[in-house]
């Protein structure tokens, strides 16, 4: 009878391990694979684009079930790139990024809602020029498959826009455009 019971509690144990939830799992950021880039419409229909080549964060999900997912992404302002030397000192001057008082933006993920197989949307909390507002990207999954080393690479392309008056800058307006779109690439490596 002692060794029925016991084996009864094995199995008993075994089948709780099956049941216990998937948690979610830290994936590392690419970052060389990884960009920033925001449009900026100015005077005659010019688009100028900012590049913000480097970014750092850490990334927690489970492809399964994206309620416990957390991301936190921070971007160094003073890097930025315009493609022109002089409107690179003009964007991280104080009329508008302010790179010595503020070197970073940084975005922290709030929630996730999947739209379909492969979109859905990224709400979460950036913060700007000192402010914090809350912001949502459309996000398309472009890439979810294993990687050559065997662990799973995941790549998103996400779509939003600010508007940066609402961050406290109207230098230029109504010359240089308010609303400001941005395109996010992510890679991420499961750890």
């Amino acid at each position: 009878m002692r060794a029925s019971w016991l084996n009864m509690r094995a199995l008993a144990l075994c089948l709780s391990l099956f049941a216990l939830p998937v948690m979610a799992a830290p994936w590392q950021l690419v970052t060389d694979r990884s960009s920033i880039e925001v449009d900026v419409g100015w005077v005659r229909n010019t688009v100028l684009t900012i590049r913000f080549p480097q970014l750092s964060g850490d990334v927690v999900f489970d492809e399964t079930d994206l309620s416990d997912a957390s991301a936190n992404i921070t971007v160094p302002t003073a890097p930025l790139d315009t493609g022109l030397g002089f409107l690179n000192v003009l964007v991280r001057s104080s009329e508008f990024l302010d790179v010595g008082t503020h070197p970073q933006i940084t975005f922290a993920l709030t929630s996730i809602t999947q739209t379909s197989k492969s979109t859905a949307d990224i709400a979460g909390d950036i913060t700007l020029l000192g402010v914090t507002l809350p912001i949502t990207f459309a996000a398309d999954v472009f890439r979810f498959s294993r990687a050559g080393d065997g662990r799973f690479e995941a790549g998103f392309d996400l779509e939003g826009e600010l508007d940066r008056r609402e961050f406290g800058n109207s230098t230029g307006y109504p010359d240089i455009a308010a609303e400001l779109p941005i395109r996010i690439r992510l890679f991420l490596k499961e750890m």
